[in-house]
């Protein structure tokens, strides 16, 4: 049976007056774009416009934006295109939903500016698929991707499973709040299977992330309340849970089996010349164009990223999702 499947990806825009303003009336005057996760590169539309490409089985594309401010010109093309596209089919077809924080997100925890909370009501997106993949916009599929190479029907009576890996990396003596943050969340998920860690903490890997909605249900219903105690919507702390959760769940439940696709993962240590080698390569799988405080020439990096994604589109491509 064919399944269906979302992608849902978080952007935000930090050129946007509006946001700007929400986001320092919490956090100070001038403070933002002293933040580095909320720097774009520009190559949001180049991340939809791959997906379209090297993954058409994709039902809808949620993108998830703080405000009505936050909309790009780019997202009502797309939107436009894909409608006309459509050809008398009625409802088949990939759509674009664009989907406020508001639709999902609590009231309580508004606004929000932290990714650990706004994954946290992944499931409450409305319309959303039992199988979806989330990912971030630094994520790019360049080369084919199936669905089988995020969800396989190996469980019982052909329910489809999550392909994911976790690795398990040394708990230091000096965790950081990322470290102090995976170690909490793996034993919090871990202790109703008899499970506890002290030496090792999880690492998924940047990637896309194949997560099965009930699963996030059956998270909640089981750890709610102490996923409750500690979110907080304007920043990170040991406690802020992620998406992890929900693949660690799926791991322990016996809900998952092996990570299929080819991944790549690229950050300072990647010297900027190799970039457009990573981007050309026709195996390329998912690429993870990661950006932190550590990366000094993310200007260079952008521009290079933008036109070898453009071209690698460009050359692949028909004319219809070239650029727009």
């Amino acid at each position: 049976m064919e399944r269906t499947i979302d992608l849902v990806v978080p952007m935000v825009f930090p050129q946007d007056p509006e946001w700007q303003r929400d986001y320092e009336r919490y956090h100070g005057s001038g403070q933002t774009m002293n933040n580095v996760r909320f720097r774009s590169w520009g190559t949001e539309e180049l991340l939809v416009r791959c997906c379209m490409k090297y993954m058409p089985w994709i039902r809808q594309i949620h993108i998830l934006l703080a405000r009505e401010s936050q909309v790009q010109p780019w997202m009502k093309d797309i939107q436009s295109l894909l409608k006309s596209s459509l050809d008398g089919k009625g409802e088949d077809g990939m759509k674009i939903r664009i989907v406020f924080h508001r639709d999902f997100i609590p009231a309580e925890h508004l606004p929000c500016f932290a990714s650990p909370c706004i994954e946290m009501f992944l499931h409450r997106i409305p319309g959303l698929s039992d199988c979806f993949i989330y990912a971030n916009d630094d994520m790019f599929p360049l080369s084919p991707l199936e669905p089988s190479d995020f969800f396989r029907p190996e469980g019982p009576g052909g329910t489809p499973l999550p392909c994911q890996i976790i690795k398990d990396r040394t708990y230091p003596t000096s965790p950081n709040t990322f470290q102090k943050k995976c170690m909490w969340q793996q034993n919090m998920i871990g202790k109703p299977f008899g499970k506890h860690f002290t030496k090792t903490y999880p690492d998924t890997g940047h990637i896309f992330s194949a997560i099965l909605k009930s699963s996030c249900e059956e998270v909640w219903r089981r750890h709610g309340e102490e996923i409750s105690r500690y979110l907080s919507p304007l920043g990170r702390t040991d406690h802020s849970a992620n998406n992890w959760i929900y693949l660690l769940y799926q791991q322990f439940a016996g809900l998952y089996v092996a990570y299929r696709p080819t991944r790549h993962y690229t950050d300072q240590n990647t010297p900027t010349a190799n970039l457009g080698a990573i981007i050309r390569d026709p195996q390329a799988g998912i690429v993870c164009l990661n950006d932190n405080e550590h990366i000094g020439d993310w200007q260079q990096r952008a521009a290079i990223v933008k036109r070898e994604i453009e071209n690698k589109l460009n050359k692949e491509t028909g004319n219809e999702i070239q650029k727009l």
